[in-house]
């Protein structure tokens, strides 16, 4: 599992500069985190900092790691880890 893990992230940052990273339909979870992010939730998320939100929907909504977060925007890792963090805290404020 782990050299599969290994190999599945080291072709990452090829398959998003290449374009090949494919859609498929929506599925029943896809159409839950939608309806999530359509309430309150979204409504919290939308108000984010751009460079937050970016980094939390990556994280939770498309389930990416870190690293994925770091390749696909562009940051270090610790940026992403930051970004995380202070998107978490935004998140709760706004939802308490």
């Amino acid at each position: 599992d782990a050299f599969r893990r290994r190999a599945h992230h080291a072709r990452l940052p090829e398959a998003i500069a290449g374009g090949s990273v494919r859609t498929t339909a929506p599925a029943a979870e896809d159409e839950v985190l939608a309806a999530t992010v359509d309430g309150e939730v979204g409504d919290a998320l939308r108000r984010l900092a751009p460079e937050l939100g970016d980094v939390l929907r990556a994280m939770v909504l498309d389930g990416l790691t870190v690293r994925e977060t770091a390749v696909l925007l562009g940051l270090p890792e610790g940026t992403v880890k930051t970004r995380a963090r202070r998107a978490r805290r935004a998140m709760r404020e706004a939802l308490s």
